[in-house]
């Protein structure tokens, strides 16, 4: 039985790249979390995200093998948001809090603030992550949150521009309580 275990923020690197390019840049587009937001609806679950979210599928490494990551992603200033969707593979197991390592590891971040959680009755990970670098050294503060439930991960992300932001808008908060799953 394989362990999925790093696939988490391959959205986020796409995200991090977009949104920390545009730290110091005032000239950008408003806030993410200034913007209305808007319900997007999946293959079973629903969130609401600010802005218009832009759909896009990557291709996640796994132990299981490459598997395609479904991700939306809205952006500005220097501001991101992701929510990601993974279908776990039969047979295959999802090892939560190696997401939130591997995540970290990914942008070269570190994580802190790490809580096991659930949510609607599944099990979950909150973490936030400091130092998150993107391609260019831009540094910045991810807070995410991953959920496996039904077979899929959902991974829920907030990045902003600062290497160690100690707590992310209302907004965040807003997003992250607004998925519906099922």
């Amino acid at each position: 039985m394989d362990i999925i275990r790093r696939p988490l923020l391959v959205a986020l690197t796409t995200l991090l790249g977009a949104a920390l390019i545009a730290c110091g840049d005032d000239t950008k587009k408003d806030a993410a979390s200034a913007k209305p937001a808007a319900t997007l609806k999946g293959d079973g679950f629903s969130v609401e995200m600010p802005g218009k979210p832009k759909r896009q599928v990557l291709t996640a490494p796994t132990a299981a093998g490459p598997l395609p990551v479904t991700a939306y992603i809205t952006e500005g200033g220097d501001e991101g948001y992701s929510m990601s969707v993974l279908k776990v593979p039969k047979g295959g197991r999802f090892d939560l809090d190696g997401a939130i390592q591997g995540a970290a590891a990914n942008v070269n971040g570190s994580p802190k603030d790490r809580s096991q959680t659930s949510y609607q009755g599944y099990p979950a990970r909150d973490a936030r992550i400091t130092n998150a670098a993107d391609k260019n050294g831009n540094k910045g503060t991810v807070f995410a949150r991953v959920i496996l439930a039904e077979g899929r991960v959902f991974q829920l992300q907030f990045v902003t521009g600062g290497g160690n932001v100690k707590s992310a808008p209302a907004a965040y908060t807003r997003f992250v309580s607004s998925l519906r799953i099922g």
